[in-house]
């Protein structure tokens, strides 16, 4: 089988080493072939270094890297222009100041001046330096000069819960970033990665031609695999991975689809519609190479500075009613004195984009919520015992009784199987109280729905809060291979009227197909007693 290079971020060597690259070259020509300045944003492990690696070797004009991909049979201009490459990652770590970043910022500078051949830099801060190698660069080549910048927000992400080195780390960055647009009239291509998108950097402010590519329809499938993809590139690794479960090649495929895939990052807001559903391929990459079902991007960064943060907030950051808004507040850039933890849990790759819909032109409402199993039953195994206070094998025990009572589909057990958690969490957890009585009832309702879409999840379904229909919205969504559950919450009210509302708005249209079984399931909730007081359920 074709060689995978897990962990190669270099277009090069893997083109070198004849692994499998999956071709976005059609992209970078749509994309790139006019325009100046780009920015993307992606969660990290995304494959942002590798595009960076591409897109530098397509404007330095090594086309012999290129051999049997989409761009060399195209019209793209060939002209070799001089690249400068800046990895940010190497100017900052966790304990560094802004002396450590400026010094990291001047070796990167002169590192590139060597391997192009520019000896005679006179100048000592970082932008002046940037700016005179670009200047030298242009005169000696009388080519565009190309800056790509790889993770341009690190320095600032090791320093978010720091104010004092984030602010003197800013206004380093600031002023080296600023320089891209004062050298404009010198520069063919500035194209910049990062996870987020930080306030007054000079990029977002600065530079008011910036293409930002991060929602661009145009650009959704430019980083991760595609379905498509994965069937043309990864064939013969998906059917040995089928075979050594003893499955079809669909049957693996779709299980792949709900362990991995489901990431969209394009909005159109003319037609509403969603870019199609992306794998992160970091993690597929090792799933193929190990032929293994495992959870390595997850596994390979701990989000704990995220649950910090979510802490911080007692949690009511992701509770479902939170993970609704608008798509403008979605993309605007933010500093660490308003890091909305919703927000954070979307660039960082922890949610994706669900459903998308228009309210005024030009901007809408997006549902948020985990793109696949990998990531939402990881999270919400670590998270779900820090919210409910429970112990960890409190938990587990909980979430082996609802896996089991939800696969064997004995509804009946279930009322008393959600009481027995609800049980275990502490008075004054139950939900916030509202200023008036009918607030209260919305407050409680969004907070149970929340503790039972992470309780669900952890205990390994597929399940979508705010599920959208052309009828409104769904409480809780839980997908199983044959059979679909459409949980309705009701605060003191009979569980026959969510089992009507169910009816009455026809939410299992969404998901009826031939050979699918969908149940309807109502569920009172008591507000005093603080438990499920009834629980209905009817086939659809």
């Amino acid at each position: 089988m074709q060689l995978i290079c897990v962990d190669e971020q270099s277009f090069a060597k893997i083109r070198a080493q004849s692994g499998i690259y999956v071709d976005k070259t059609q992209h970078l020509y749509n994309i790139f072939k006019t325009g100046t300045y780009f920015f993307i944003s992606r969660p990290r492990r995304f494959g942002k270094s590798l595009l960076c690696s591409t897109i530098a070797e397509l404007f330095a004009g090594n086309r012999e890297l290129f051999k049997n991909t989409w761009i060399d049979q195209s019209d793209w201009n060939w002209q070799e222009h001089p690249v400068i490459r800046l990895d940010m990652t190497k100017a900052a770590g966790a304990s560094s100041d802004a002396a450590i970043v400026r010094q990291g910022m001047l070796n990167l500078i002169n590192d590139n001046a060597t391997q192009l051949g520019i000896v005679d830099l006179a100048q000592t801060s970082p932008h002046l330096m940037l700016a005179q190698l670009i200047n030298k660069l242009h005169l000696k080549n009388g080519k565009g000069v190309v800056v790509v910048i790889d993770e341009y927000d690190k320095p600032l992400l090791d320093t978010v819960d720091d104010s004092n080195r984030y602010k003197d780390i800013h206004r380093e960055l600031a002023s080296f970033y600023g320089q891209l647009k004062a050298s404009s009239d010198q520069l063919r291509l500035v194209f910049l990665t990062g996870v987020f998108k930080f306030a007054q950097t000079s990029i977002f402010s600065g530079l008011n031609n910036l293409n930002d590519l991060t929602f661009n329809p145009k650009a959704a499938e430019m980083l991760g695999y595609t379905e498509q993809e994965i069937k043309t590139y990864f064939a013969e690794h998906l059917d040995a991975l089928a075979k050594k479960d003893s499955v079809s090649t669909d049957a693996m495929l779709d299980t792949l689809r709900q362990q991995y895939n489901g990431y969209r990052f394009g909005v159109d807001l003319m037609t509403e519609k969603l870019s199609s559903r992306v794998y992160n391929p970091f993690g597929l990459n090792y799933v193929f190479k190990e032929q293994q079902l495992m959870s390595q991007w997850f596994s390979s960064g701990s989000p704990s500075a995220l649950i910090k943060k979510l802490s911080e907030q007692g949690f009511q950051a992701i509770e479902t009613k939170n993970m609704i808004m608008d798509f403008s507040t979605l993309k605007n850039s933010c500093g660490p004195d308003n890091m909305d933890p919703v927000m954070l849990l979307y660039y960082a790759g922890y949610t994706t984009i669900k459903s998308f819909e228009r309210t005024t032109p030009g901007d809408g409402e997006v549902v948020l919520g985990f793109p696949n199993m990998e990531t939402g039953l990881s999270f919400s195994k670590l998270l779900l015992p820090l919210i409910t206070k429970t112990d960890d094998n409190a938990m587990r025990n909980a979430n082996k009784e609802l896996r089991k009572i939800v696969l064997a589909n004995n509804l009946d057990a279930l009322k008393d199987c959600m009481n027995h958690l609800l049980a275990q969490l502490p008075y004054e957890l139950h939900g916030k109280q509202g200023k008036t009585e009918k607030e209260d009832l919305v407050l409680r309702e969004h907070y149970y729905q929340t503790v039972f879409y992470l309780w669900l999840t952890a205990a390994g379904f597929l399940t979508t809060p705010e599920d959208m229909t052309n009828r409104g919205r769904i409480d809780l969504t839980v997908l199983l291979p044959n059979t679909v559950y459409i949980f309705e919450l009701k605060m003191d009210q009979p569980a026959a009227a969510a089992i009507q509302q169910i009816k009455d708005r026809d939410y299992a249209t969404k998901y009826r197909t031939p050979g699918r079984h969908i149940v309807g399931v109502g569920i009172t909730l008591n507000v005093k007693d603080r438990c499920v007081d009834e629980l209905l359920y009817e086939i659809l």
